[in-house]
């Protein structure tokens, strides 16, 4: 386990440039455009320290998320203690995992679905299938690579800072088998808590998926359906028009 979700304080602070409700709003668009269900339990795949956890149970959602990290998960129920209402916080492999009870609605965030391989792929997904209710849909967010990352010439930085802790971070990619379609992604976290620095990192390798592959296996796939795909969290921005390609959604729908 990278070193790097041993540190979920430092880890929330470094992506804490998301506006949370704004994607909380898109996820209920989505509901009100492509659910053939009523939705009223999610899942977050690979939780994390579950930052839309708040936001989706304030709104009347039954909140469940996952993640290999005990320690993110301990943080997440420490959250969950101080604003209370209904969540189910468990230690599961997003590559081979099974709900108590079917969600309504999935989604998976910053791309971090961490399959290695097409048999890691197919795993995946028919456990997603099996958790969601027929006519529920899954959200992928910057889990298909429209431009390979690895491309992305020093990496991508920024920072970050909150109750006087600030965070600076740095994530690099580099292929491993192009035949197989892995690449490695690097993370770096230099923080500086009140004048202590620290610097903890993590490595992860990922199974590239392309645009037109995901498509066709989508197409194929007897428990979903392909949605559409958007720009940049923007209902109103599908791909099919876009010029430069910044964090993409896709969503998919159980059959």
């Amino acid at each position: 386990m990278p070193e790097v979700y041993d540190h979920p304080e430092y880890y929330e602070i470094a992506f804490s440039w998301r506006d949370i409700p704004a994607e909380v709003d898109l996820f209920e668009g989505c509901f009100n455009q492509y659910s053939k269900i009523r939705v009223k339990s999610v899942l977050e795949i690979g939780c994390g320290n579950s930052p839309h956890m708040e936001e989706l149970i304030s709104r009347g959602y039954t909140y469940h998320g996952f993640d290999l990290s005990d320690k993110m998960l301990e943080y997440s129920r420490q959250k969950l203690g101080k604003i209370g209402g209904k969540a189910n916080l468990f230690r599961a492999n997003m590559v081979d995992f099974k709900v108590e009870s079917k969600v309504d609605f999935a989604f998976i965030m910053l791309g971090s679905l961490f399959a290695t391989s097409t048999t890691d792929l197919n795993s995946h997904f028919e456990s997603v299938a099996e958790a969601l209710n027929k006519g529920g849909l899954y959200l992928l967010d910057w889990c298909v690579q429209f431009e390979p990352p690895w491309e992305t010439r020093g990496g991508s930085s920024w920072e970050m800072e909150r109750n006087g802790i600030k965070v600076k971070t740095i994530v690099t990619w580099k292929p491993v088998n192009l035949a197989r379609q892995t690449f490695e992604e690097n993370i770096v976290l230099d923080v500086d808590d009140h004048g202590k620095k620290i610097t903890v990192s993590g490595k992860n390798i990922h199974r590239a998926i392309y645009p037109q592959e995901f498509k066709c296996y989508i197409g194929n796939h007897k428990k979903f359906e392909f949605v559409g795909w958007w720009n940049n969290w923007n209902l109103d921005k599908p791909l099919d028009f876009a010029g430069k390609i910044d964090r993409p959604i896709i969503i998919i729908r159980r059959i």
